[in-house]
């Protein structure tokens, strides 16, 4: 397949490249012309005429918990209803999806389900149980969360675990939150031990944190990527950050700060809130009623309070751009979607937000591909437009280096590519080789 006449951002960091012809072979990207190319793409494929919008690699949902709404369905409906939810993110331009925590049963009976779908659908990648302490969350001493974590408290226990665990899943998650020596934290030596076993089956480590301690010891620990913002100790000083940031691009460690997190715990049971969701474009009128009926609307969240939520997304946003200039590799993904009418939809706030926190579009492209893909190990051959990589791509046809409606308003996007399958509704027009050579 030949798409011609196209502006491609190819997700490197390179510039972009006008009037590019892009050509898939079997489900990949094997060549990327640019307009001043004296070699012209040739094929016997569909050739598809871009109309001078832009590709952009495919984006990536870097935190979410799929696990979390399939547990919530009764099982003969998972299935139709993890379609629905795979079509929703392929509509906005989420080609990939990371899942950070659920059951092991779950992950093989999503990937079931996925398999019955005739079209494009995401690739789902996961983590299984994650790595807690003893009652530590999201267990909470409830029985019926056990199969969502092993609970650990010490680290031989912790490696072998890890080593068993790496061969099932495509990356590992500990969750390192909770007060020192505490029973449910688990232990840093356990953390460590986890850390070694994973990197010794090729393994990628991300580490939930609370405050700036715990993202530290993370950190020193071996952790690849660090997940949430962190609750600093004196709101009122960007020095926590800027520490925080040194670390983090000095030790090449990814940095998952959630903001929608923050803000939908924050601002839980503001109908203000919800206003200004609508007037972003994230809500409509319609959805309101729906969101203020569900049981947790306007009620504590069982391990953050309002208050800290509000801390922990203020200092964020306030200091994002510090970690950006910093040389922080910022990777993208929601968590929740507690008072979104859908996970697609909290993805896409979060990208509003990595925006107004002050990073260019350049860098939540980045944040939203290949730092995404590199947060698991997975940037070698996903999340960019460049030779050899899975072709996952979205069509828009505005610039998306200009502004963040072009890249999240869904009358800009055309459509996606998925594994070299288009999605978008226009007509392919298939002509011989010697005319896609001139096309």
């Amino acid at each position: 397949m030949i798409i011609h006449n196209v502006t491609v951002i190819d997700g490197t960091g390179a510039a972009p490249i006008a009037g590019a012809e892009v050509v898939v072979t079997d489900g990949r990207f094997s060549a990327v012309l640019p307009a001043t190319s004296e070699e012209r793409a040739v094929g016997d494929g569909p050739v598809i005429d871009g109309r001078g919008g832009y590709l952009v690699p495919g984006l990536w949902e870097s935190h979410t918990h799929l696990s979390g709404y399939l547990m919530g369905k009764p099982g003969n409906e998972r299935g139709q209803h993890l379609a629905t939810l795979m079509a929703e993110f392929l509509a906005v331009g989420v080609t990939s999806a990371v899942d950070l925590g659920g059951p092991l049963g779950l992950r093989a009976e999503a990937r079931g389900h996925l398999e019955k779908v005739s079209g494009p659908v995401p690739q789902l990648f996961f983590a299984g149980p994650v790595f807690t302490g003893i009652n530590g969350w999201p267990v909470l001493d409830m029985k019926e969360r056990a199969s969502l974590a092993y609970q650990i408290d010490n680290a031989d226990d912790a490696y072998r675990q890890a080593l068993q665990l790496a061969d099932q899943v495509d990356f590992l998650k500990c969750v390192y939150d909770g007060e020192p020596g505490a029973p449910d934290k688990l232990p840093l030596d356990a953390l460590k031990a986890i850390v070694t076993a994973a990197h010794e089956k090729g393994k990628k480590v991300l580490a939930h944190v609370h405050h700036r301690s715990e993202l530290e010891e993370a950190v020193a620990a071996g952790a690849d990527a660090i997940e949430h913002a962190f609750l600093p100790d004196d709101p009122g000083s960007t020095a926590e950050a800027l520490d925080v940031a040194a670390m983090l691009a000095e030790t090449n460690t990814y940095y998952c700060p959630t903001l929608v997190t923050w803000e939908q715990l924050g601002r839980n049971g503001d109908d203000g809130y919800l206003r200004e969701l609508v007037a972003d474009g994230i809500l409509t009128d319609a959805d309101i009623p729906g969101i203020t009926g569900r049981p947790f609307y306007g009620k504590p969240f069982p391990r953050h309070s309002a208050e800290e939520s509000r801390i922990r997304f203020d200092y964020a946003m306030d200091t994002l751009g510090l970690m950006y200039d910093a040389g922080v590799r910022i990777a993208a993904g929601s968590d929740v979607a507690l008072l979104m009418p859908s996970p697609p939809k909290a993805y896409l706030r979060e990208l509003q937000l990595l925006a107004r926190a002050g990073l260019p579009m350049s860098a939540v492209l980045a944040a939203a591909t290949r730092h995404a893909a590199g947060k698991i190990g997975q940037d070698a051959t996903v999340g960019t437009i460049t030779e050899g990589a899975v072709a996952d791509a979205l069509l828009l046809d505005a610039d998306p280096l200009a502004g963040i409606a072009h890249l999240v308003d869904p009358a800009h996007r055309v459509g996606t590519l998925r594994a070299g399958r288009p999605s978008w509704g226009q007509d392919v027009v298939r002509v011989p080789s010697s005319a896609a050579a001139s096309a």
